[in-house]
C-alpha cells in the first residue's frame, strides 16, 4: 500500500510541475519570446501586437521601465536629454518605426507628464528607452569571434557580452522579439516592447551588435555639433534594425553603416556565415572597417589569424587614440591571450563560451558585474546560446540556454539566400536557353545558306 501511495504522489508532483511549465509557457532559465507574424500587417499593427504581448507578459511593464529610468538618470539629466538630444534623433527615425512605436504605446497605458519615479511611463520616456544608447546611457561590452579555418564549425562562431547598468526591473523585462514575414525574419535580443536593436540577427545569418566606444559616457552632447551635417544624425540602434530587415551579408551591412551619420563614437560587430568585421566609428564622422589583420594602435597588439575582438574603444591605428581606459586595455590583452586558436587547434562553441564567461581579472572581467546578456551565435545553423542575468542576484554560475526552433521555423532560415540562389539558377538557365536558341538559329542560317549556295550552283 505504501508503494502505491508513493507512486501516486510522484505522479501528482510530475503533473503539477508539468502544469506549472505549461502555465509559464517558458522553459526554466529562458527569457520570453514575443512572436509577431508580421506579413501583411502595417507598422502600426505590428506595434500593437508587440505591445499587447509584452503587456500580457508584464502587466506592470510601464511601472518597471519608469523605475529603471528613475534609478539610472537624475531628473535634470533626463530633462536635458529630452530637450537637447531626443528631438534630433527622433526626427530622423524611419516613419515605419515611428508608427510601430505608436502601436506599442497604444497597447500600453502612457501618460503625458515626464516625471521620473511617479510610477507611470510617458510617451517621451518610452521614446527615450528606445534611444538610450544613442543619447547617453552607453551599451558597453566585449565581443569575440572565429571564422574560416580556425572554427570547428567550418563557419563563423561569434560571441557578444552586453554590459549595461541595470536594475532588477530592467533585468526582469529581458525578451526576444521575432518578426516573421513570408520569406524573412528578424530576431531582436533585447527587452519587451523595445523595438530598437542592440543585438540581433536575421534568417540569413547576418548578426549585428552595437558597442559604445566613447571615452565619456555622457557623450558631451554631440548632437548640437551635428546640426550642420549634410544628412541628419541617425540613431545607431535603428540603423541596426534596418540592416537586419534589408541586408544579408557582412559586406553589405558594413557598407550601409559606414554611410550613416551618428552622434556617438561606437563599434559595430558584424558577422555572417563566412566573415566577421568591426566597423569603428568616431563622432567626428570617420568610419573604418577593422579586419583581423588590420593595423592597431601601439600597445594594442593583435596577431590572431581569423579571430577578431571588440572592446569599448576604437583600436585601429587610423582612428583617434581614445583607447586609454584600463578596462579596455586589460580586456583587449586578455582576449588576445585567450585567442590562441589555429588551423590545428580550432575553436568550438565551448571554447568561445569559456572566453565570454571569463572572470580572470578581478576588476575588468570579460563577464563582469554589469554583464546583462552573454551570447554565442552560429550564423550557419541559426543556433543562439544566451545567458540573461536574472532579475535578482543569484549564486548560481551563469550558463547558456539554447534557442533555435522556437525563434523561427526551418522554412525561413536562409530564405533570402534561397531566393538569391533561385534567381541565380534561373538566370543561368535563361542564359543556357538563349545560348541554345542562338546555336539553333546559327545552324538554321547555315543550312539555309548552304541550300542557297547549292541552288545558285545549279543555276549557273
Amino acid at each position: 500500500m505504501f508503494t502505491l501511495y508513493a507512486k501516486l504522489l510522484l505522479i501528482s508532483l510530475l503533473l503539477a510541475s508539468g502544469f506549472c511549465r505549461a502555465e509559464n509557457n517558458q522553459p526554466v532559465g529562458k527569457i520570453p519570446i514575443i512572436q509577431v507574424h508580421a506579413e501583411g500587417l502595417s507598422p502600426l499593427d505590428i506595434g500593437l501586437e508587440i505591445g499587447r504581448q509584452s503587456k500580457l507578459l508584464f502587466a506592470d511593464i510601464e511601472q518597471r521601465y519608469d523605475a529603471y529610468l528613475m534609478a539610472s538618470l537624475s531628473q535634470m539629466r533626463f530633462d536635458d536629454m529630452l530637450h537637447d538630444r531626443l528631438p534630433e534623433l527622433r526626427r530622423n527615425v524611419d516613419s515605419a518605426y515611428k508608427k510601430e512605436l505608436e502601436g506599442v504605446a497604444s497597447a500600453w497605458s502612457l501618460v503625458h507628464d515626464n516625471q521620473l519615479g511617479d510610477g507611470f511611463l510617458s510617451w517621451d520616456e518610452y521614446w527615450l528607452l528606445n534611444l538610450l544608447p544613442d543619447i547617453g546611457l552607453p551599451a558597453n561590452g566585449t565581443g569575440f569571434g572565429v571564422f574560416k579555418q580556425v572554427s570547428k564549425e567550418n563557419s563563423t562562431i561569434v560571441g557578444r557580452n552586453l554590459d549595461l547598468k541595470s536594475t532588477p526591473q530592467l533585468r526582469s523585462l529581458q525578451a526576444i522579439t521575432v518578426y516573421q514575414y513570408a520569406d524573412r525574419a528578424v530576431v531582436n535580443i533585447g527587452f519587451a516592447g523595445i523595438i530598437s536593436v542592440l543585438t540581433g540577427f536575421n534568417e540569413s545569418g547576418l548578426f549585428v551588435a552595437h558597442f559604445n566606444a566613447a571615452p565619456d559616457s555622457s557623450y558631451q552632447n554631440p548632437y548640437r555639433l551635428k546640426k550642420d551635417a549634410k544628412q541628419g544624425v541617425q540613431a545607431h540602434v535603428f540603423a541596426l534594425r534596418k540592416a537586419l530587415e534589408t541586408l544579408t551579408s557582412t559586406r553589405q551591412a558594413v557598407n550601409y553603416f559606414s554611410k550613416q551619420v551618428y552622434g556617438i563614437t561606437s563599434n559595430t560587430l558584424v558577422a555572417d556565415k563566412k566573415n566577421i568585421r568591426v566597423l569603428e566609428y568616431s563622432s567626428a564622422g570617420k568610419a573604418k572597417v577593422r579586419y583581423w589583420k588590420s593595423q592597431v594602435q601601439v600597445g594594442k597588439r593583435w596577431d590572431r589569424e581569423s579571430q577578431i575582438a571588440v572592446v569599448d574603444c576604437n583600436v585601429l591605428a587610423s582612428m583617434t587614440g581614445n583607447c586609454i581606459r584600463a578596462k579596455d586595455t586589460f580586456r583587449w590583452e586578455r582576449l588576445r591571450t585567450l585567442a590562441s586558436y589555429t588551423a590545428d587547434k580550432k575553436a568550438g562553441v565551448q571554447d568561445i563560451s569559456s572566453i565570454m564567461l571569463d572572470t580572470r581579472n578581478q576588476y575588468y572581467e570579460i563577464l563582469g558585474a554589469n554583464t546583462l546578456q552573454s551570447m554565442i551565435f552560429l550564423p550557419a545553423s541559426g543556433h543562439l546560446y544566451l545567458y540573461a542575468a536574472p532579475a535578482r542576484s543569484t549564486q548560481i554560475p551563469p550558463s547558456y540556454q539554447v534557442y533555435y526552433q522556437e525563434l523561427m521555423p526551418a522554412s525561413l532560415r536562409n530564405a533570402r539566400n534561397k531566393t538569391h540562389y533561385f534567381w541565380w539558377v534561373s538566370g543561368l538557365l535563361m542564359l543556357m536557353a538563349l545560348g541554345l536558341w542562338l546555336i539553333r538559329k546559327s545552324m538554321k542560317n547555315e543550312t539555309q545558306n548552304r541550300v542557297n549556295r547549292t541552288a545558285q550552283s545549279e543555276l549557273s
